[in-house]
């Protein structure tokens, strides 16, 4: 936590330290599973602010926004519309990593296009958290409301502490995810080499030399030729 995470703490009265509480315990997925996670992060966010009826996360993966979890009819509409045309609070808050706070979203002007579509769903008010989870992935945290001016500085500072922890726990989901997929991915190129080693005779080093040779004269990732040889028992 930062120094300004630490000083909030100071504000947190007892049900919000019950809230955090929970959220704590709810965000501890077994394995650190990634998409649990992300679901975990909204609908105890949802459970335990008050004020909010919807939420979402979302990352902005190389300037690319990708919502990840909702909960609610409206997030995934606003969350298309913003990928569609990159304009709209929670594209903010992520790429711009600030709280972004709409009072009344029938006045707001900054994305009138998204304004308009929340405001037919019924959103009034909203709250962008932003999640910081590594240099290559910045993402935010969306808080919808079905009334105006539904978040107080109370919220916006349980929301803030909320965010610091689920972004610790997404950090580690994705780290777990990343270690799961390479694990994968030397297991699928192990048994392709398998094959071609009982097949053509040859050493496990000579097998790689025509995974890589396929996959170079293929444009494809070496895990791809691996798989395809695995699946079909063929090299592209």
């Amino acid at each position: 936590m930062t120094g300004e995470d630490l000083s909030a703490l100071e504000m947190v009265e007892a049900p919000g330290w019950s809230a955090l509480e929970h959220l704590s315990r709810a965000l501890h997925v077994k394995e650190a599973d990634l998409g649990a996670t992300l679901n975990a992060i909204v609908f105890s966010a949802a459970e335990t602010i008050d004020a909010v009826s919807y939420a979402g996360v979302n990352l902005l993966i190389r300037g690319r926004f990708t919502p990840q979890a909702t909960i609610g009819g409206p997030p995934p509409l606003l969350d298309a519309f913003q990928q569609r045309t990159l304009q709209g609070p929670c594209v903010d808050a992520s790429r711009d990593q600030v709280t972004i706070s709409v009072e009344d979203m029938a006045n707001e002007t900054r994305w009138p296009g998204y304004a308009e579509l929340a405001v037919s769903l019924g959103v009034l008010s909203i709250q962008c958290v932003p999640l910081w989870v590594d240099e290559g992935h910045l993402g935010s945290l969306s808080l919808y409301a079905t009334v105006r001016a539904a978040f107080s500085a109370h919220h916006a500072q349980l929301a803030s502490l909320f965010a610091t922890h689920a972004a610790l726990a997404l950090a580690d989901a994705q780290r777990t995810d990343h270690l799961r997929v390479a694990a994968a991915n030397r297991d699928v190129i192990g048994v392709a080499k398998g094959i071609l080693v009982e097949r053509h005779k040859i050493t496990p080093d000579e097998a790689f030399g025509l995974l890589s040779k396929a996959s170079q004269n293929a444009n494809r990732k070496l895990t791809a030729v691996a798989q395809d040889l695995v699946d079909t028992g063929e090299l592209p």
